[in-house]
C-alpha cells in the first residue's frame, strides 16, 4: 500500500468522525430542545402535587440521601445543612465518612451532636469495614457511618447498606440542591415507577454564588476562566447531550453529584464497582445492561429542573488531574462492558450509546490529533482539496461552537439560573473562545489519560476544595 493511500484511508476515518459526530449532535440537540420545551410546559401543570400529598405521608416515599465524605471538612456541615433544609420531609441523611485524615468526622459530632448508636446495616453490597456509626441528638434524620478508607464506591455501598428507604440519592459531600430539587427528580420516578430506576439531575457551578444557611442565595459566575470554561461544558454535555440521550433511553451517565436510583434496581445490579474511577457511569452502563438481559424495560431520565451546585475546579492543575480521571474511567467501563457495544441485544445502548462513546468519546483525540497535525500537511502538499479542508475546520471548531450557543440558548429560554447579561455574555463570550486553546489543552490531557489507560496507572486523584462563600464572606 502507497503512502498516499495510507493518508487517504486516514483521513476518511477521520473525516467519518468528524461527520457522524456533528450529525448525533445535531440529532441530540434537535431532542433536547423538543424535551426542554414540552418538559417546562408539562411542569407548569404538575401531574404529582406533593405539597396535597404532604398531609398523606404514607403516599410519598421515603428517600435516602446518601453523601460520601473522604477530607471534606471545609463544606461538609454546610452541605449537610442544605440537605436538611430540601422542600422534602420525608427524607434521611446517611453521611458515610470515608477514613477522612482530616476534622470531617469531628465537625459533623460537634454541629449535630452526634452519638455512637447500635446499628446493623440493612443491605449486604461490598464495603470496607465500619468503625462506628452515629446518630445525631438534635436532627433525627441524620446519621453517619464512620468506615474504613474504601474509595467513593465503597463509601456509596456502605451508605445504601444502612439506607432505610426505597431510594436513595447519591451526591457529593462538597455539593447544594436547590430546595425543589428532589422532588422535581422524584416526580419523574412517580410518574411511571415501574419503570424508571434511575434519574440525573442538572450540575451547576456554585464557585462565585453567595451561600447562606446551606443555600444559595445569589448566583453568580466566578471570573475564573477554568470555572467559566465549566459551565459551559456542563451546559453543552446536560442540555445538549444527556437530555437527548434520556429521549431514546440510550443515557450512560448519571451525574455522581446527583443521581436519583431507585435502590432495589441497583442492588439488582450489584450496586457500585470500585473497578473504575468513574462509578457514576459504570454503575449507569451495567443498569442499563442488566435491564435489558432481564427484559425489565428499565428507563433511566434526565431532570434539568433538579439543580445541583457543586464546587468546580479553579485551576489548571485541579482541571486537569479530574478530566484525566473521567477520560481515563470512561476507558475502563468501555473495556468492562465491551460485550455490550454493537449487540441488538442491548437496544440502542449496544447498536448506539457504546459505540458513541468508544468512537467518538474515548478515541476521540487520536482521530482529532490526527486530523491536527495530517489535513494541513495534506492540504498544504496538494493531496486535500479547498472544500474538505474548510469542512474540516467547521467540524473540528466552528461546530462545536454553535453546540454550545445552543445549550446556552436553552437554558436560558428554558432553566434561567445565570444573571442576565453579565453572566449570560461571558458564557456566550467564553463559548466563542474555548476551541482556540482550551480546546488543545483539553485533547492533551484526554491523550495523557488514554496513554495511562494503556500503559500506565490509572489512580483515583483527590481534588482540594476551598469551601463556599457565604453570606459573611462577600
Amino acid at each position: 500500500m502507497s503512502l498516499l493511500w495510507l493518508v487517504w484511508i486516514i483521513e476518511a476515518a477521520i473525516f467519518a468522525y468528524l461527520v457522524s459526530f456533528f450529525v448525533l449532535n445535531v440529532v441530540m440537540l434537535f431532542l433536547s430542545a423538543i424535551y426542554c420545551r414540552r418538559y417546562r410546559e408539562k411542569i407548569m401543570i404538575p401531574s404529582i402535587d406533593f405539597d396535597a400529598l404532604e398531609s398523606l405521608k404514607d403516599l410519598i416515599p421515603p428517600v435516602t440521601l446518601v453523601v460520601p465524605a473522604y477530607n471534606e471538612e471545609r463544606v461538609i456541615v454546610q452541605s449537610v445543612r442544605s440537605l436538611l433544609a430540601i422542600n422534602y420531609k420525608r427524607i434521611e441523611v446517611v453521611v458515610v465518612n470515608d477514613g477522612s485524615k482530616d476534622g470531617t468526622l469531628d465537625d459533623l459530632i460537634r454541629s449535630f451532636s452526634l452519638r455512637k448508636s447500635e446499628v446493623r446495616p440493612s443491605g449486604a453490597l461490598p464495603a470496607q469495614p465500619v468503625k462506628a456509626f452515629y446518630v445525631s441528638s438534635i436532627e433525627p434524620r441524620l446519621v453517619v457511618v464512620d468506615k474504613e478508607n474504601g474509595g467513593k464506591a465503597d463509601a456509596l455501598n456502605a451508605g445504601i447498606n444502612f439506607s432505610q428507604s426505597p431510594y436513595f440519592l447519591a451526591m457529593d459531600a462538597d455539593s447544594l440542591l436547590d430546595p425543589e430539587a428532589l422532588t422535581n427528580a422524584l416526580r419523574r420516578i412517580l410518574e411511571d415507577p415501574e419503570h424508571v430506576v434511575a434519574v440525573g439531575g442538572m450540575v451547576r457551578g456554585v464557585n462565585g454564588s453567595v451561600v447562606d444557611a446551606g443555600r444559595i442565595r445569589r448566583s453568580q459566575l466566578l471570573l475564573n476562566f477554568w470555572v467559566i470554561i465549566q459551565v459551559i461544558e456542563y451546559l453543552r454535555s446536560f442540555l445538549g447531550g444527556r437530555t437527548g440521550w434520556s429521549q431514546i433511553n440510550g443515557l450512560l451517565t448519571v451525574p455522581g453529584a446527583f443521581g436519583l436510583f431507585q435502590k432495589a434496581a441497583c442492588v439488582m445490579a450489584g450496586g457500585y464497582s470500585t473497578a473504575t474511577v468513574t462509578e457514576d457511569m459504570e454503575l449507569i452502563v451495567r443498569m442499563q445492561g442488566y435491564g435489558r438481559e432481564k427484559k425489565l424495560d428499565w428507563r433511566i431520565l434526565f431532570a434539568p429542573d433538579a439543580v445541583c451546585w457543586t464546587e468546580m475546579p479553579t485551576s489548571y492543575a485541579a482541571l486537569s488531574s479530574q478530566r484525566k480521571r473521567w477520560h481515563e474511567g470512561l476507558w475502563q467501563t468501555l473495556a468492562l462492558h465491551e460485550a455490550m457495544a454493537f449487540s441488538p441485544r442491548y437496544g440502542v445502548v449496544g447498536l448506539l450509546s457504546l459505540p458513541h462513546e468508544a468512537f467518538h468519546e474515548a478515541a476521540g483525540p487520536i482521530f482529532e490529533i490526527l486530523g491536527l497535525i495530517l489535513l494541513p500537511i495534506t492540504y498544504y502538499m496538494g493531496w486535500l482539496n479547498h472544500t474538505a479542508f474548510i469542512l474540516f475546520l467547521f467540524l473540528a471548531f466552528f461546530a462545536s461552537t454553535i453546540f454550545s450557543l445552543a445549550a446556552i440558548l436553552i437554558d436560558q429560554v428554558y432553566f434561567p439560573r445565570h444573571r442576565f447579561p453579565r453572566d449570560t455574555l461571558l458564557l456566550l463570550f467564553f463559548s466563542l473562545v474555548e476551541f482556540f486553546g482550551y480546546r488543545q489543552l483539553y485533547l492533551i490531557w484526554r491523550l495523557q489519560a488514554t496513554r495511562n489507560f494503556f500503559f500506565g496507572r490509572v489512580e483515583w486523584r483527590v481534588s482540594l476544595r476551598k469551601g463556599f462563600a457565604t453570606r459573611a464572606d462577600k
